[in-house]
């Protein structure tokens, strides 16, 4: 079997501190999954786009409305987080590297599959590539965590 890379940028919301001091398994909510998977030739071979119905926080915080341009009507007509969450593992494969801007899009994703009573994608930790620290090794000053906006434009 081949493995691929999991291009991957989730956005998330989140909801005010009273709504997060009661849910403290899930701070952010997942709204949008979107990903692209290049085989080992580092080609593009698929791409992944799903929206996702918010069933915990129902209002779009100002931040969140601010960076993913959407509003809470599109997310309303979404998929349920478990079968997005589902049918994109299972787009991903058994055999997939991650490569994400940081390491929070992972952890986001797996506290939200643990919040709907998910099994984990792995059973140890998730394959990625963190491209946010590679940036800074390959053209910074290997400590410097830029913005993704930044990188496009150096």
């Amino acid at each position: 079997m081949r493995m691929n890379y999991i291009v991957l940028d989730l956005e998330w919301n989140q909801g005010n501190a009273e709504v997060e001091a009661e849910l403290p398994d899930m701070p952010f909510e997942i709204v949008e999954i979107g990903a692209i998977k290049l085989n080992e030739e580092k080609k593009m071979i698929g791409q992944y786009s799903q929206l996702i119905k918010p069933q915990v926080y129902h209002e779009l915080h100002h931040i969140t409305r601010k960076l993913i341009h959407l509003q809470m009507q599109e997310l309303e007509k979404g998929k349920a987080f478990p079968q997005a969450a589902q049918e994109f593992q299972d787009w991903c494969g058994s055999d997939c590297l991650f490569c994400t801007w940081g390491p929070l899009d992972l952890t986001e994703l797996q506290k939200n599959r643990q919040h709907y009573g998910m099994e984990p994608m792995t059973d140890g930790p998730l394959k990625y590539y963190d491209v946010q620290k590679l940036f800074s090794l390959a053209f910074e000053d290997h400590k410097s965590r830029r913005t993704l906006e930044y990188a496009v434009d150096f």
